[in-house]
């Protein structure tokens, strides 16, 4: 049972982790064929290209090429879809609604944030921004009728359709000159899905109805979003208000709605000093998380990764700094669910290259299993071994 501080229970930072890890089925690896349940837990991110893979494999076992194929072009069980923030996510077919259409920002501030610096550019224009994602969605269930596109075809094709997104001022530390975020909020309205993400210059996408061979049920986002919250709430929780803007890239005002449409399924859990919200059904979980077990090879954008309360993960701020860099992160070592190194790799021939950066000294035996591990990996990048390098 939970200590409790007056009426509100308290926690600690060792509970919590060991939670989330059992949250994100990496306290113990799902059965093999288990790829649609941890899909479902909170979405796996498909950046960069072809990590969603390593992060099944992290979460289920034996999960092969082969298995991700099927799921994805044959069974169609999976999804990529532009979702939390705009980014490529692997979902449920069947619940993709809830990480693409629950994720849709509302109100206009909450749009504004979405688009960040093309928010101001496109105001030269005094156009509302959900008025042109509606725009856009249109023009692109248009031009994707009966084809695929490469992203940057698409892109051109709607422009043409859309002066208004011409011509803009492009904004510090765009890449393009037509507004990014636009394009991958057509995503969230459910219009459009990633077929294809092996070309490496350029994703392939189609229209999502013809895609799966029938449209998607109607959307119901306020529906959507309460699901999405209570997904983010038994991956993350307890958390906070601001930690769920910042997960889906929306304004507080928009998510403290959202909060308040489950408030009655929700209690206050005291951390340290600060007051933070759980799913009341996931208090016993949260009292007896059970132990992790093995080593992981944790990609880097992972979803435990996620986590917007970094310290909780790493305390110590120089190895926060060495795992979530702006650019080129690594991933985590994690050993019976302790943080203990970064890694990289990279192809050598037939070989993937892992490379372990520690934070202290690893035992014999912890070498051996991240070794195994490389091993086990090895074939999703294409490779027929590995060969680690442990730096010391």
């Amino acid at each position: 049972m939970l200590p409790t501080i007056g009426r509100m229970v308290a926690v600690d930072q060792p509970q919590i982790q060991s939670f989330r890890l059992e949250r994100h089925h990496l306290n113990r690896r799902l059965p093999a064929g288990g790829l649609v349940e941890a899909a479902a837990a909170c979405g796996i991110q498909e950046t960069p290209k072809l990590t969603a893979a390593l992060a099944l494999h992290a979460r289920v076992d034996d999960v092969t090429v082969a298995d991700f194929g099927r799921a994805l072009k044959r069974d169609k069980t999976l999804l990529t879809v532009w979702a939390m923030r705009g980014a490529p996510y692997v979902v449920p077919t069947a619940e993709a609604a809830i990480f693409t259409t629950g994720a849709l920002p509302v109100e206009e501030e909450s749009w504004r944030r979405f688009f960040g610096g093309w928010a101001t550019s496109l105001s030269e224009r005094d156009a509302s921004l959900s008025a042109l994602v509606q725009r856009a969605a249109e023009a692109a269930f248009d031009v994707l009728d009966g084809r695929e596109l490469a992203v940057e075809d698409l892109r051109q094709e709607i422009a043409k359709r859309m002066p208004e997104i011409r011509g803009l001022s492009r904004p510090s530390g765009a890449h393009a000159d037509l507004p990014e975020p636009l394009f991958r909020a057509i995503g969230q309205r459910g219009v459009v899905c990633i077929a294809d993400t092996r070309r490496m210059t350029d994703a392939i996408l189609a229209r999502t109805d013809q895609w799966l061979g029938e449209p998607p049920p109607p959307p119901d986002q306020d529906g959507a979003s309460a699901e999405l919250l209570r997904r983010y709430l038994r991956c993350y929780g307890p958390s906070t208000q601001r930690a769920f803007a910042e997960w889906t890239l929306r304004s507080a005002a928009d998510v403290r709605t959202t909060f308040e449409a489950i408030m009655s399924e929700l209690v206050e859990i005291r951390v340290d000093r600060t007051v933070e919200l759980l799913l009341a059904a996931d208090l016993d979980d949260l009292a007896s998380p059970a132990e992790p077990t093995g080593v992981r090879l944790v990609p880097a954008h992972d979803p435990f990764l996620q986590q917007r309360d970094r310290h909780r993960l790493l305390p110590d701020s120089e190895l926060r700094k060495r795992l979530w860099r702006p650019v080129g992160a690594p991933g985590l070592v994690l050993i019976a669910g302790q943080a203990k190194a970064i890694w990289t790799s990279h192809r050598e021939g037939k070989t993937l290259r892992i490379i372990v950066d520690p934070f202290g000294p690893l035992r014999k035996s912890e070498r051996h299993a991240i070794s195994d591990e490389a091993d086990s990996i090895a074939p999703l990048r294409g490779a027929d071994q590995s060969a680690l390098t442990v730096n010391e």
